[in-house]
């Protein structure tokens, strides 16, 4: 039965970061899960219409399914991962094959805000950075990667990401296992790694 560790913070912490650098830490095998897979697909929207969509609110997830494959992972069963195009706002037509490993990491701003989340993981983290970095980084990765210009992800972030993170976010960091603060960006904290990997063996 894989070990399930629930991975969680605001867009722009260092959340997928921070799960290959544990799973570079780890001797044991280990898959990394994307929580951000599972927005819903907006295809029936005009392409203008989609844009407007607010992605932060846990309502553009599609929670069914992900808690669906979490019980199927739990139980060692390969499920079949929606792929998601961000610059479209749509889903992909091909899934993607998901294989638990001995460690499944799940990461993503909503991974804790699923009902009764500690019924699901058996650790949890909550990644924590200053807001202005963690806009910082999203301009970064969202005008290259998502096609995104520097207003439209300022507009966003005022709109909806920075009161979205503040109602369904933030209020997890106290629930969580151990919070990692993430506010450098020249490579992985090793005094908090080191203290997250004797916390995560000592349960």
């Amino acid at each position: 039965m894989p070990y399930i560790i629930g991975l969680s913070g605001g867009s722009g912490s260092g959340k997928t970061f921070l799960a290959h650098a544990i799973m570079t830490n780890l001797s044991h095998e280990v898959s990394i899960l994307s929580y951000d897979n599972y927005y819903k697909d907006q295809s029936t929207l005009p392409l203008d219409k989609r844009a407007l969509v607010n992605f932060d609110d846990p309502s553009s997830l599609d929670e069914e399914l992900f808690i669906k494959h979490l019980l199927a992972i739990r139980k060692g069963q390969t499920v079949q991962v929606p792929q998601y195009d961000f610059s479209t706002h749509t889903r992909k037509p091909i899934a993607q094959a998901f294989v638990p490993t001995e460690i499944v990491i799940v990461e993503g701003i909503m991974t804790l805000q699923i009902p009764d989340p500690k019924s699901f993981y058996d650790f949890t983290v909550y990644v924590d950075a200053d807001p202005d970095i963690r806009l910082a980084r999203r301009i970064m990765r969202d005008t290259a990667e998502r096609g995104r210009t520097v207003n439209s992800v300022i507009y966003q972030y005022l709109t909806s990401v920075k009161p979205m993170h503040i109602k369904y976010v933030e209020p997890h960091k106290t629930e969580a296992d151990f919070v990692f603060v993430n506010n450098e960006n020249n490579g992985i904290d090793e005094n908090q790694m080191k203290k997250l990997l004797a916390k995560l063996f000592s349960r």
